[in-house]
């Protein structure tokens, strides 16, 4: 499966000519603090779970989040230098748009991170209420679906449109149906007379532009 850099609003992919770009793509520290710092320069909210984001075994950022002070270069293989923080990111407008609407929600409140194997939090109550108004939400490139899933996705979306489209011409067909037979109800008073001619011709024309209505 193609790596994708876990930063908001970065579409970097780890593919085979990526270090001939001069991009490489670096895991999250063991260490607890360390990766603690990483994630909170990231500024990611996990929405799904209410709260900041988590890394999960796997998970990478690109080396466009690091100055190439951060790096070290002395060996063939680029390795970032002990203890380095993430310090670029972007802020598109379309996640401060996002992140205004979070701020409108008045119930919307940040969960602390599940607890790791050490028993520490990766984030504090306190560190939560200081970053709250800094954070962005996830986005969707670094949890990428299978082709399976998206088939399947879209065949449901396929299903869903064409059960829209029948169900929309079965109202279609009902509304026909009752302007035909509310049409054959006047025209039946008029002929008994007990009707005017321009009563019939009123409510021939109100018959009309009501289905007109209903239609649109």
């Amino acid at each position: 499966m193609v790596k994708c850099c876990s930063a908001i609003g970065c579409a970097s992919r780890c593919l085979p000519n990526s270090k001939l770009k001069g991009l490489t793509f670096h895991v999250f520290p063991t260490d607890e603090n360390i990766k603690k710092k990483w994630v909170l320069a990231m500024k990611r909210l996990d929405v799904n779970a209410a709260g900041i984001w988590e890394p999960k075994k796997g998970d990478v950022l690109c080396s466009r989040h690091f100055k190439k002070t951060d790096f070290d270069r002395s060996t063939p293989n680029i390795k970032l230098k002990p203890g380095v923080i993430p310090s670029i990111f972007e802020s598109p407008y379309q996640f401060q748009e996002k992140r205004r609407k979070l701020h409108c929600r008045k119930n919307f409140t940040l969960k602390a991170l599940p607890v790791t194997k050490q028993n520490h939090q990766l984030v504090g109550a306190s560190c939560i209420e200081e970053f709250q108004s800094q954070f962005i939400f996830e986005h969707s490139y670094s949890v990428m679906d299978s082709p399976k899933k998206l088939k399947h996705k879209l065949d449901h979306v396929i299903s869903e449109l064409e059960d829209t489209k029948e169900s929309l011409q079965n109202v279609l067909d009902r509304e026909k149906h009752f302007q035909k037979s509310l049409r054959k109800t006047i025209r039946e008073l008029k002929e008994e007379c007990l009707i005017s001619e321009d009563t019939a011709r009123r409510l021939d024309v109100f018959c009309w532009e009501c289905c007109q209505e209903s239609t649109e």
